[in-house]
């Protein structure tokens, strides 16, 4: 099915064209340039990775390829066999926006409008070229042009099946936990064992055990992931929770004087404002950045699954667990929780080796 493109001008400079929109299009999907409709098909992964950086990649592989058709035959081929599994895959997903968004994605659109209009310049040269060898009877390069004919429509069917095992939308909610989860994760993240230590601003028990902890971490910190989690027994707790977040997300370094401070305001102020911790964070040298709404929604939603899941009722609380391994040890109240316990367990969950 191939012919170098490159024999006439304007073929190699359509099919340039309609590459170079693609990867413009898909820079634009990537920065959220477009319109509302656009925002339901960003939830959407291929192969857990995003469409946008995806295809800023195809086209920029595909660009150069064609670049390089200019003097290989070979680049040629991978062009319209990247073409064909293109067409393949962009078929799935306007038969998602169709089936499952319920609405069209203009800048979607008009990347598969990109494909086809590069692989249709790529099948007019086809044609052409086949007709002038059945004219002239050279059975050799008409056998060679069907053949060739077949493998694209493989790699169409290709991009088509790919597409469609690998087109997935993830749980938007649980996905944002595990992203604020990321962020404000301690010690040393994807380590086997997990410690959540549970508080509340107005725990006596909990300002007592501070300390302990404080001095702990250094300790442990390199063996396990540590997190902080609020626990609002007290309601009038929840008002430091965002600032909580927030400098468990931008100033982990000094995240320990920070708790001090909090605890400090908590005991001048059942409302705090963000005028007062700006305030406290620039005298004190701590870096406060304020929280979109949706981050600290999300930062809350953490908590309430953690304190759900192990069935927490009182704080101070510590949590350890090896989730692989299906192994936890919770210590409830100032009386259970002890250096000399935690680091034993740690060292029970954590596997040898």
């Amino acid at each position: 099915m191939i012919t170098n493109p490159s024999n006439n001008r304007w073929q190699f400079f359509l099919i340039f064209l309609g590459l170079f929109a693609g990867w413009i299009l898909s820079i634009i999907s990537w920065m959220e340039l477009c319109v509302e409709h656009c925002s339901a098909n960003q939830d959407y992964r291929l192969f857990n990775l995003p469409f946008a950086p995806f295809g800023i990649a195809f086209f920029t592989a595909l660009l150069f390829l064609h670049l390089c058709s200019l003097k290989s035959a070979i680049a040629t081929i991978l062009v319209a066999w990247g073409l064909a599994s293109a067409l393949g895959a962009e078929g799935v997903f306007i038969a998602v926006q169709k089936k499952q968004i319920g609405h069209w994605c203009p800048v979607c659109l008009m990347i598969a409008g990109s494909v086809a209009f590069a692989a249709c310049v790529l099948l007019i040269t086809f044609i052409v070229n086949l007709k002038r060898n059945i004219e002239k009877q050279d059975r050799g390069e008409v056998m060679k042009s069907i053949k060739r004919a077949f493998t694209c429509c493989s790699f169409l069917i290709l991009g088509f099946f790919m597409a469609f095992i690998g087109i997935s939308k993830p749980d938007s909610a649980e996905a944002a936990i595990n992203d604020i989860k990321e962020k404000i994760a301690f010690g040393t993240k994807n380590k086997p064992v997990e410690i959540y230590f549970v508080t509340d601003w107005y725990c006596p028990s909990c300002k007592k055990i501070e300390p302990m902890i404080e001095k702990l971490y250094p300790k442990i910190k390199s063996n396990v992931t540590f997190y902080f989690v609020d626990y609002a027994v007290h309601k009038k707790s929840m008002n430091f929770t965002p600032y909580n977040i927030s400098f468990m997300i931008h100033d982990k370094d000094n995240y320990f004087k920070a708790r001090k401070l909090i605890a400090e305001l908590a005991d001048k102020t059942e409302s705090p404002t963000d005028e007062q911790v700006e305030e406290m964070a620039k005298k004190n040298g701590l870096k406060f950045k304020e929280l979109s709404f949706l981050d600290v929604k999300t930062g809350m939603e953490f908590f309430d699954k953690i304190v759900n899941k192990y069935d927490l009722h009182a704080t101070p609380t510590i949590i350890i667990t090896n989730p692989k391994r299906n192994t936890t040890v919770k210590m409830e109240g100032r009386d259970e929780i002890s250096e000399d316990k935690i680091v034993n367990a740690i060292e029970k969950m954590t596997p040898a080796g």
